[in-house]
């Protein structure tokens, strides 16, 4: 066990620090599991998330497609000229985009999507995107949080746990909706200040420079291809669980991703291909294998099972107590682990904890953990998976950002978010509004 927890702990403190290169740390933490003996070749093939794997391909392949046809620097113009170049409007716009979308698709491709669009906006403003694409995230997290399909944990704990797409709607719904608002309002008081600037910044011979220099031209073959594939891996992702129990395939996320991406590079041409494929983010996917790999680590060694019975013991002795824990105490931790995994493991923890009796009833719980799990990931650059995309592609085409001030600027409205619902959590439960 002590292996497991070392190695584990040991690669998350060098992945903060960032003094080297995130996805040979997670790597080498992984291959030591391995050589260690605490994972088997086949156990390591089971604990990797094959599904996230292959949805992000799918989905990087996608938009790197989009990004080569220069459609995302065409639409922010397109969206600059809309709200007549007022960053206070983008700013609330792209913030709200970011929550609806992640309702009804896949947090990491809604992030894939803005993070790119984004970062036009603000090179067209001269402002600077790490704090927007933070927003975003938190709100791609949150919003998420409102639907089965949201975000990965909901749909992990509704496969898992037997709560249908109405289930999340009619109960995490509402009060994804309100932390939403909350964290919209936090974000623009503590972003004022520098929307005026960017705002006062402008007058009609910059805005007419900006039109100059940034008037580039679509690749139209290039923007059907991606365009239509981007669609079609919308389409399947919202609405590949019913297609797969209607057909009886495995039309999985992955498969959802995959399928379009695949079919997009067969109808370019090969020049083409070669420059969207050297433009895939392969370190990410490394990442996230790794990262796997060390959460695997600590569920083989049954970490998570030995928490299990500790919570169990909580329930039966205080249950409001126990859900709010339940809410605070995963969602805290999946700002240092990766939400997915973390949801798997305490999916099972309350599927053996609804046997027992006396204990609050199951939809209560998984409510209480699908908020905390979902709006806490958006602590730390790891916490959830749109997070690790979005704190990528920042570093890779703004600069480094460090983890200290994604701190700064996501922990304060996230703990607000999780203050607000735990109290809400408290009237579901003490007037059966579950």
């Amino acid at each position: 066990m002590w292996i497991a927890i070392l190695v584990f702990l040991i690669s998350y403190i060098a992945i903060s620090t960032e003094k080297f290169p995130r996805h040979w740390t997670a790597m080498l933490g992984g291959s030591v599991l391995l050589l260690t003996g605490v994972l088997s070749p086949d156990e390591a093939l089971t604990y990797i998330n094959w599904e996230t794997i292959g949805l992000l391909a799918g989905m990087f392949t996608l938009v790197s497609i989009l990004t080569e046809a220069g459609f995302f620097h065409w639409l922010a113009m397109t969206l600059l000229k809309r709200v007549n170049f007022h960053p206070g409007y983008l700013f609330v716009i792209l913030i709200l985009l970011a929550a609806f979308m992640a309702m009804f698709m896949d947090s990491i491709t809604v992030m894939l999507f803005l993070s790119a669009l984004t970062f036009q906006l603000c090179r067209l403003l001269n402002m600077d995107p790490v704090a927007l694409i933070v927003a975003e995230v938190c709100a791609a997290n949150t919003g998420g949080a409102a639907t089965l399909v949201g975000d990965p944990p909901n749909v992990i704990l509704g496969t898992t746990l037997g709560f249908s797409f109405a289930d999340f709607v009619a109960n995490t719904g509402p009060l994804s909706v309100i932390a939403v608002v909350l964290l919209l309002t936090y974000f623009y008081i503590s972003n004022r200040k520098a929307l005026k600037v960017a705002h006062s910044a402008l007058n009609p011979e910059t805005i007419q420079e900006i039109e100059k220099l940034h008037h580039e031209p679509l690749h139209a073959h290039l923007t059907r291809v991606g365009l239509t594939g981007f669609l079609m891996a919308v389409v399947l992702l919202v609405f590949h669980l019913p297609l797969s129990h209607f057909s009886g395939l495995p039309i999985n996320a992955a498969v959802a991703a995959m399928v379009p991406a695949g079919a997009a590079l067969i109808a370019l041409k090969d020049n083409q291909v070669k420059k969207v494929i050297l433009k895939v983010d392969g370190e990410s996917i490394l990442f996230f294998g790794g990262l796997f790999l060390l959460i695997g680590g600590l569920e083989k060694v049954q970490l998570f099972e030995m928490l299990a019975e500790h919570m169990a013991t909580l329930a039966l002795n205080s249950p409001a107590l126990f859900i709010s824990i339940l809410h605070w105490g995963p969602g805290l931790m999946s700002g240092v682990v990766d939400n997915v995994p973390l949801a798997l493991a305490m999916s099972y923890v309350l599927k053996d904890l609804a046997a027992l009796p006396a204990v609050p009833p199951l939809a209560l719980m998984v409510w209480s953990l699908a908020l905390g799990v979902d709006i806490g990931g958006n602590l730390t650059p790891i916490g959830a998976s749109a997070n690790v995309v979005a704190y990528a592609f920042l570093e890779h085409h703004h600069g480094k950002v460090g983890w200290g001030r994604w701190l700064l600027i996501a922990a304060p409205p996230t703990l607000l978010a999780m203050i607000v619902m735990t109290g809400l959590l408290f009237l579901k439960g003490v007037y059966g509004w579950y």
